[in-house]
């Protein structure tokens, strides 16, 4: 039985390259970007509140801004975007959550999910709009 070589700094190191999908939804087409591990800590930093340790309501949005691009790979959104999608049909904006968390290596949604779930703060929002 041969024994299987490893891989090398070389081959691992060239994956420092983009990787796009591209997801239908509702009859629309979007194209996500995958995220650098540097990209991926600071999303991860910057959803969480440092004084409480809550997840910011806004962590859904923040990952769609980072990661939905153009044909030319050109930021499709901005954080003056924000509050729009905030506005957004909800299942859209879930569906497209969904494939971008799994498209960024996220545990399927659950990572940031999880998250949410932990927030006192987005809790009592949820409450309040019931």
């Amino acid at each position: 039985m041969a024994k299987k070589k490893l891989t090398s700094r070389t081959d691992l190191l060239a994956r420092c390259k983009r990787r796009f999908n591209t997801v239908s939804i509702d009859g629309m087409d979007f194209r996500l970007q995958s995220l650098s591990e540097s990209e991926k800590s600071r999303f991860e930093k910057a959803v969480i509140n440092k004084k409480t340790g809550e997840v910011y309501m806004s962590a859904r949005r923040r990952l769609l801004i980072t990661m939905l691009v153009d044909d030319d790979g050109q930021p499709l959104l901005s954080g003056s975007d924000m509050d729009l999608l905030g506005e957004m049909d909800g299942a859209i904006v879930g569906k497209l959550f969904d494939a971008a968390s799994e498209h960024a290596g996220f545990t399927s949604s659950e990572a940031v999910e999880e998250l949410e779930k932990n927030s006192n703060d987005i809790q009592d929002a949820i409450l309040a709009s019931n």
